[in-house]
């Protein structure tokens, strides 16, 4: 008697899965599908678009007033070049400012406190330098702390922008001096 129990939910589940597939139209491959009828597949000829009405004359604009003066570029960070201290990273992903390290991307695993996981979540934000960290300002760190989902508050706590800026300059023994041995 247990068999015929068995048997009907699998006809049951076998009749549901048939069902959903017809209504999501896969019941048949699209091979097996009918073919369209004769006068479908003949190319219909649209007629020609009509041509739109000359466009009047308008006044000229108004003048356009200048642009406003360019915000000043930030202070240099110490131990980080001019260009990396201007650059400016957007959480969004959207880098601001000029491209400070163009070629390869850093290991930003060799930052203590910094594994794999966390480095997903910075290149998902468009950090992929050392330079990069290094030239985020305080509101941008907040900014970009605050998008790290279960990595919040490690960007301070182990002080990733600090030694960012020892690896950027290329100071290792003073990145080892501060932070120990660079593995």
């Amino acid at each position: 008697m247990d068999q015929y129990y068995l048997v009907a939910i699998v006809a049951v589940l076998i009749a549901i899965a048939a069902i959903v597939m017809v209504l999501r139209g896969r019941a048949k491959p699209p091979e097996q599908m009918p073919a369209p009828p004769a006068e479908a597949a003949a190319p219909k000829v649209a007629a020609p678009a009509p041509t739109p009405p000359p466009i009047a004359p308008t006044a000229p604009a108004a003048p356009v007033a200048p642009a406003a003066a360019a915000a000043p570029a930030a202070e240099p960070h110490d131990r980080i070049t001019d260009a990396a201290a201007v650059a400016t990273i957007d959480v969004a992903g959207q880098f601001l400012g000029i491209d400070i390290n163009p070629g390869p991307p850093d290991d930003l695993t060799r930052l203590k406190g910094l594994g794999p996981k966390a480095q997903g979540v910075l290149n998902g934000m468009g950090v992929t330098h050392f330079a990069q960290l290094a030239a985020l300002s305080p509101a941008q760190v907040a900014k970009v702390d605050a998008a790290m989902g279960t990595f919040a508050g490690r960007i301070n706590r182990d002080q990733w922008v600090e030694q960012a800026k020892f690896l950027a300059s290329g100071d290792i023994p003073g990145f080892e001096a501060k932070f120990g041995k660079l593995g």
